[in-house]
């Protein structure tokens, strides 16, 4: 009887951990199943507008940042080879050699940059009557086309911003990613 009482007693306990250790996976399988619907809109942080006036000949540009990040802001005119183009511009704008004007400093959101003034040299009019002593008005149509760009605000290791305009973004995928690698989101 003695015997029979402790058979009884260690099956009852192997039963127990038997049903308590596959109670416990049963129970793990059911909360570690998941089901996700639906999306989230992604936006590239930077985005610029340009506003432009022209009088007296001149274009006078300026770019604001309309993003939700800080940017870099790039401006570049084209007029045709019949029609000259002097730059001058405030603070904070410079050639950069390659045809381009660069707003050197970082725009902040909601930030505008200084104005970039392009003078436009009309084409020499030759005076047909010698009678005349000024040439008549410039009466040609032109087009006098402004670009502008802009780019993310990148940091070095140490800190130190600077402007990657090789940058590409891809749009042909789920996600938007960099030329050679993804973008950090």
């Amino acid at each position: 009887m003695k015997g029979t009482k402790k058979t009884v007693c260690a099956a009852a306990i192997a039963l127990a951990l038997v049903a308590g250790a596959s109670a416990g996976s049963a129970r793990a399988y059911f909360t570690t199943f998941a089901t996700a619907r639906g999306g989230h809109q992604i936006t590239v942080g930077t985005k610029s507008q340009i506003t432009e006036q022209f009088s007296d000949w001149t274009k006078r540009i300026q770019l604001s940042n309309t993003g939700t990040a800080e940017c870099y802001v790039r401006a570049r005119v084209f007029a045709g080879s019949t029609y000259g183009l002097e730059y001058s511009g405030s603070t904070g704008w410079r050639d950069g050699g390659d045809g381009y004007w660069y707003y050197d400093e970082i725009l902040p959101a909601g930030g505008t940059t200084g104005e970039l003034q392009v003078k436009i040299t009309l084409p020499a009019v030759t005076v047909e009557d010698p009678a005349l002593e000024t040439p008549p008005p410039y009466t040609e149509d032109f087009n006098v086309v402004v670009i502008q760009e802009c780019t993310a605000v990148l940091y070095e290791e140490d800190g130190i911003p600077y402007a990657d305009w090789d940058a590409v973004l891809d749009s042909g995928r789920d996600s938007y990613g960099w030329e050679g690698g993804e973008a950090d989101e």
